[in-house]
């Protein structure tokens, strides 16, 4: 069998030379990389009953995906377009692709969930953010980590990598070192409250996947250029 491959579309998804997130430089993935993600992120596509890297190879919609260059964790994505033809793409630190892979597993699953729950990208605010606004954020990172829970947790008899205890593990370690010492008392409280329920839903035994998401399908609906989806605001 042919090793599994994302429809790498760089070159169109960022226009320019120059293209950043949050101030770092993003350049296209090495073929290492993509066959590393590639690995992870087919069973979790199987799983929630969408189509397989394989299926796509034939198809004229692809997924995008691209490197952040940085040795801080993180992992953004982008909701489906019609120009390209994309799925959604993927923004993937080198940090991240250096993690556990059932780390990197927990946050694509937990990006999955953001697309999936047809969740409102964050990217496009600026400035300070209200408290209303910090709720609403605050309960769409709360929902993607319960979907992501769920979905590893249904995927553990299949996969050898899927962990939900992976989750709290990466947002005990990768927030603090995306903030670093600069990360805010609010910022601070609700990491505290995310591993908390995410841990929480891993132990129970009544997490389960949202109906309205299976099967679930993330055509492309818009012609609306992607925008980078910033999981973690101040």
């Amino acid at each position: 069998m042919r090793p599994l491959t994302l429809g790498v579309v760089f070159t169109l998804l960022l226009s320019g030379c120059g293209a950043t997130i949050q101030g770092f430089a993003v350049r296209q993935s090495r073929s290492a990389e993509t066959r590393q993600v590639g690995q992870i992120l087919d069973p979790l596509l199987i799983a929630l009953e969408m189509p397989s890297l394989e299926t796509m190879r034939t198809s004229d919609c692809k997924i995008g995906f691209a490197v952040v260059r940085t040795s801080k964790v993180n992992v953004w994505s982008t909701p489906p377009t019609t120009s390209p033809c994309l799925h959604f793409s993927l923004f993937v630190t080198e940090g991240a692709l250096a993690a556990p892979t059932d780390e990197l597993m927990a946050m694509i699953a937990h990006e999955l969930g953001h697309l999936t729950l047809r969740h409102v990208p964050q990217s496009g605010r600026r400035g300070p953010v209200s408290e209303d606004a910090w709720r609403a954020i605050q309960a769409q990172e709360l929902e993607a980590d319960r979907f992501a829970v769920a979905l590893l947790k249904q995927m553990k008899m299949s996969s050898a990598v899927a962990s939900c205890e992976a989750l709290g593990r990466f947002l005990r370690r990768g927030v603090p070192d995306w903030y670093g010492d600069d990360i805010s008392a609010r910022m601070d409280a609700a990491v505290t409250q995310r591993v908390a329920s995410a841990e929480t839903a891993c132990a129970s035994a009544e997490v389960a996947l949202p109906r309205r998401v299976i099967p679930v399908s993330l055509a492309p609906t818009s012609d609306a250029a992607a925008s980078v989806e910033l999981d973690l605001p101040r």
